[in-house]
């Protein structure tokens, strides 16, 4: 077999090519692993009542637009049936804070007189709570804007009447009662408004209270009420364990398909190709994995082990088809022909998965997709390039 011959093709600089982006790109960016290997917690939200799928939807945006708002981006939020929502944070967060930003609708209702004056729909910009000045010193609370016509409602119906109590509530619960000063009564529109919860320098509840306000507000009222329905913490023991067992297995399983291979062909030289091309192809699916920062999870492991396994069918049958047939490159043709049919059927099994599923499924879907098209276009072609040479003269 003619080793420069081989490394000057194009196929096989394609694997080395892919290989080396793959290995800085591991390196440089790393992986990131899902709640279940890496620990965290799961948080089950329960509706009031069944939720169609417009409600649901929005549901779960909202609160995608909640938590990215406390800098949680990288959470896994999806349905389950009609009444249940499964969060899944990251083990560094703050559980507490986040299941009352969770739990709360987001109603906001301010009154003077038993007279609502605004609500959470007429707010059009809203910023991060922060230290406000009042008459007597600091407080702590949300500022935010109303859109003009709130703005103007507010003014009509607070016009002359300093020293009135708005009375703003959160969720049916009366949060604030501050006093109007006489500016807030001219008559004229004053669309920048504040919420104070507390004093300067502001508690560890206040604080909170904040964020839940703020994130609200920025986000919207949700169309159901929702409860936790249970919590429960994955440890990130489990998921060391779990990858040390994958390890090992994967291990083992190669040397079982060399010693299967070897046996099968009688040639162990067959067996280093096989195991070499199974190699390059789960460092490349890591590689796409880390290129878009994908968390692997269980079922994303799931997914790279179907995508490995399929890779080893497809090489023994390539294999097989350059033994039995006289020209080879036609028989090479032929057992392409066999992957990229069972390629397709593959694909076409997880898509729906990878459209419609939800939570880990979509996991699964997307390492196996990657896997097999990794295989047919990458690592197949330069296996049935390493076997043509070695076989050249048969």
């Amino acid at each position: 077999m003619d080793i420069k011959k081989l490394l000057k093709d194009r196929k096989i600089l394609l694997l080395i090519l892919s290989l080396t982006i793959s290995i800085f790109l591991i390196a440089f960016n790393g992986l990131q692993f899902g709640v279940d290997l890496s620990g965290g917690t799961v948080i089950v939200l329960k509706s009031d009542r069944p939720m169609n799928d417009q409600e649901m939807q929005l549901t779960v945006n909202i609160i995608k637009q909640r938590l990215d708002a406390n800098g949680l981006s990288n959470v896994v939020v999806y349905p389950r049936g009609n009444d249940e929502i499964v969060v899944i944070i990251p083990k560094s967060s703050d559980t507490d804070r986040i299941i009352k930003i969770l739990k709360h609708q987001g109603v906001l209702i301010a009154k003077i007189d038993n007279v609502t004056v605004y609500t959470g729909k007429d707010v059009k910009n809203v910023y991060p709570p922060t230290k406000v000045p009042t008459e007597s010193g600091w407080a702590y609370g949300v500022q935010f804007e109303l859109s003009l016509d709130a703005a103007k409602k507010f003014a009509e119906i607070a016009k002359g009447k300093a020293y009135h109590k708005v009375y703003i509530y959160f969720d049916g619960k009366l949060i604030s009662a501050p006093v109007l000063s006489p500016g807030l009564t001219d008559g004229r529109p004053h669309p920048q408004q504040v919420i104070t919860l507390g004093q300067y320098p502001p508690t560890k509840e206040e604080k909170d209270e904040a964020m839940v306000l703020y994130t609200a507000l920025k986000s919207g009222a949700l169309p159901v009420k929702l409860n936790v329905e249970y919590t429960y913490v994955v440890s990130p023991e489990f998921g060391k364990e779990f990858l040390k067992g994958t390890f090992i297995a994967l291990l083992l399983a190669f040397v079982a398909v060399g010693i299967i291979v070897g046996i099968r062909y009688r040639q162990i030289k067959i067996a280093i190709p096989i195991l070499i091309t199974c190699i390059s192809e789960i460092i490349i699916i890591l590689g796409f994995a880390s290129l878009i920062k994908w968390k692997l999870d269980i079922p994303s492991i799931a997914g790279i082990i179907a995508a490995v396994g399929t890779g080893v069918d497809n090489q023994i049958v390539i294999t097989d088809e350059t033994l039995k047939g006289r020209k080879i490159k036609a028989s090479i043709k032929r057992a392409f022909f066999i992957i990229f049919a069972s390629a397709a059927t593959s694909i076409a099994a997880m898509l729906p998965l990878f459209v419609l599923g939800v939570g880990m499924l979509k996991g699964f879907a997307i390492t196996t997709i990657a896997g097999v098209l990794i295989g047919i276009f990458i690592t197949r072609p330069a296996f049935a390039r390493i076997i043509e040479e070695m076989f050249k003269k048969f």
